[in-house]
């Protein structure tokens, strides 16, 4: 069961990523998957900070703005906790225990709302945050999926963060609303190249972007492609493109 659930989360990330090249819609793929009515996911630094990673709807964003706001609310807890939690009805008992989040999530239209950690061992740096427009828990393939899709969120993160010193994950991203995908894996690639932190690398990526007039996104994709990439010792960058007009021309 947990193989073949694997198997439908892994193909649903490679459908989202030919329909968006640069990159995979995580939060898209956790709303599908759990059959719910939307996702957000946050990561969080080392002194409770959260960010947001992505959301999958409107509503799903405007709850991740209550969560970082109020500090309140399911993702915050699975964070801070460590553990899953879940309030199957906001309006109910169980919604009391956020003051100032439950109210504001059920004028948002959610009657039920979910946390799951992510994590790599025993360090949480992240939450997946899942809700639902009617009250009730989550079945036992639902909890199953999103438990894996945690799980799948925390491995991606790490592969987002290649060349990041280890610990430092949650560190780099602290400061960042929003966070792209491509971006940050090319921002990893990018460290490795110019022997920078990622988050120095996000700076002299969006920089450099700025420069050539191109969005972030497009430039992380030729970077994740190797047609651009920062040369340490001319301490200059090369566009492989724009080389091989140069030489032939």
């Amino acid at each position: 069961m947990v193989a073949e659930r694997l198997v439908e989360i892994f193909t649903l990330m490679a459908n989202h990523e030919r329909e968006n090249p640069h990159g995979v819609s995580l939060c898209s793929v956790a709303r599908e998957i759990t059959e719910l009515s939307g996702a957000g996911i946050s990561i969080t630094s080392k002194d409770g900070m959260q960010a947001q990673l992505c959301t999958s709807n409107g509503v799903a964003q405007r709850l991740m703005d209550l969560e970082i706001t109020f500090e309140e609310g399911p993702g915050h807890e699975a964070s801070r906790n460590g553990t899953a939690n879940e309030v199957s009805d906001l309006l109910g008992d169980e919604g009391y225990r956020w003051t100032f989040y439950s109210p504001e999530a059920a004028d948002l239209g959610a009657r039920a709302v979910f946390g799951f950690p992510i994590q790599i061992g025993a360090i949480v740096f992240g939450a997946l945050s899942l809700y639902r427009d009617r009250t009730g828990p989550l079945s036992e393939k639902q909890s199953s999926s999103a438990y894996l899709m945690a799980s799948v969120i925390g491995r991606a993160v790490l592969a987002m963060q290649a060349g990041a010193p280890r610990g430092t994950i949650a560190d780099e991203l602290q400061g960042q609303s929003t966070f792209d995908f491509s971006v940050h894996q090319a921002a990893g690639m990018l460290s490795v190249q110019a022997k920078l932190s990622v988050k120095d690398a996000l700076v002299m990526l969006r920089s450099h972007a700025f420069v050539v007039d191109m969005s972030p996104s497009e430039l992380a994709q030729r970077i994740i492609d190797a047609e651009t990439r920062f040369d340490l010792e001319a301490r200059d960058w090369i566009d492989i493109e724009r080389a091989n007009r140069k030489k032939w021309s």
